[in-house]
């Protein structure tokens, strides 16, 4: 193949992902903006600056570009996570400061919101909850994988030495889920925050950092 052919294969491998990038983008924001059912192909296309031939030709009906853009914005966070526990494992952030980051990310980005419009309407759509269940699957084993590598059982809690941290940390996540519920109606920072410190205080007694 001649370096005139691999170039112009690379452009367009590029111009595709970079296509693909903004149509994900596109939909994340407009879950946020509109919710699920007002989000259309055609407002996605328009959100994203590509022509609707350009849309189809990557994704040719609509759950295809949910279950993509879903898939990016799960690995996207999960990313972030295994970057905040790194510095955690490099004892340059605090347990405290570490649940902070996490609530905040999951609160002030795009993640909780629209993984909330789409977890809502997949419960009504067998087809769409199928489709992202793979994805639900592999973010879970993400976190599990950064949970475990990066906390340990305190010894002689109640928990017992051989509790999984993986259990204890989703249950951290699944409160912080329901505290982003409750910010929607009561977004109150200040009980928000005392709810972090109180978690805190509970978390160190069944965990604790691994610092390397």
């Amino acid at each position: 193949m001649s370096n005139l052919s691999k170039t112009t294969r690379r452009t367009q491998t590029e111009r595709s992902d970079r296509t693909r990038k903004l149509l994900h983008e596109a939909t994340i924001a407009l879950l946020m903006e509109v919710g699920y059912s007002n989000t259309t192909t055609l407002g996605i296309a328009k959100r994203a600056g590509v022509s609707r031939g350009a849309q189809t030709h990557h994704y040719p009906e609509k759950i295809d570009l949910i279950v993509a853009a879903t898939e990016d914005m799960f690995h996207a966070f999960a990313e972030g996570l295994a970057e905040q526990a790194a510095l955690l494992r490099a004892g340059r952030l605090s347990l405290d400061e570490f649940l902070d980051r996490v609530w905040h990310r999951m609160l002030d980005g795009d993640w909780f919101y629209a993984s909330l419009e789409i977890i809502v309407a997949a419960r009504g759509d067998a087809d769409l909850r199928q489709r992202l269940q793979p994805a639900i699957l592999s973010l879970h084993g993400r976190f599990e994988a950064i949970w475990r590598e990066t906390f340990a059982p305190v010894s002689g809690s109640d928990a017992g030495p051989d509790a999984d941290p993986a259990v204890i940390l989703n249950i951290v996540m699944n409160m912080f889920r329901g505290m982003a519920v409750q910010a929607v109606l009561r977004p109150d920072k200040t009980f928000l925050q005392e709810m972090l410190k109180v978690m805190a205080d509970i978390l160190r007694t069944r965990v604790t950092p691994i610092v390397e």
